[in-house]
């Protein structure tokens, strides 16, 4: 994957994310309900673009992540790293879960399938405190044959870091309290307790 240059971001740094970065391939993550950011008409024409909508959820229902959608993602990983240089822009709602486990798949590219250490150390670098839907990294596993190496890394972090999914989604209320508009971008009216407890680290016997 040498050549390729990655960025992740959300709905609310999007607009200024695609001008300043200048994509030559897009993969945005939106729920099946949400708009597409008036950004995306930035990109539209100047590159490769795949919009996928499904919920951030680990559970196997409820509109989630399915290996159609993750194999769309693969494929435009690959035309992306066969296309270098590139720059390769990923967003969900908050760029934190859908759009960091795309971005590992990115760095898995780079990295190799037999390197899941260092391509999630890569990760860590790229990304301000990830908390990468482990679903999307199931599918990918099964789809490469990974064997759940992939998991490995994920799995350890989430274990060292068990608060962070909710320390990430209480900092965007209380911005969302003090900017009813940043809410509105993050579309952060579908952000029910039960899809965010379905997102919690798995129970390890």
């Amino acid at each position: 994957m040498t050549g390729l240059v990655l960025k992740v971001g959300g709905l609310h740094t999007i607009d200024a994310d695609i001008p300043a970065f200048r994509p030559t391939h897009l993969i945005g993550i939106l729920d099946p309900d949400m708009p597409a950011p008036a950004a995306h008409a930035l990109h539209a024409g100047n590159g490769d673009m795949l919009v996928l909508r499904f919920r951030d959820t680990e559970a196997v229902r409820d509109r989630g992540p399915s290996s159609g959608d993750v194999a769309a993602i693969l494929q435009l990983i690959d035309r992306a790293t066969a296309a270098a240089p590139s720059r390769l822009f990923i967003h969900c709602h908050a760029g934190a879960s859908r759009s960091t486990a795309t971005a590992y798949l990115a760095l898995i590219n780079r990295h190799g399938i037999g390197r899941p250490d260092d391509a999630f150390a890569e990760l860590l670098r790229v990304t301000n405190k990830p908390w990468p839907n482990r679903r999307i990294v199931a599918l990918a596993d099964e789809l490469l044959g990974g064997g759940g190496r992939l998991l490995t890394p994920l799995d350890a972090y989430r274990a060292a870091n068990p608060r962070r999914l909710e320390a990430y989604i209480r900092l965007h209320w209380r911005r969302a309290n003090r900017d009813p508009a940043y809410g509105e971008r993050l579309g952060m009216a579908g952000w029910g307790s039960a899809r965010w407890q379905s997102n919690r680290p798995p129970v390890t016997e």
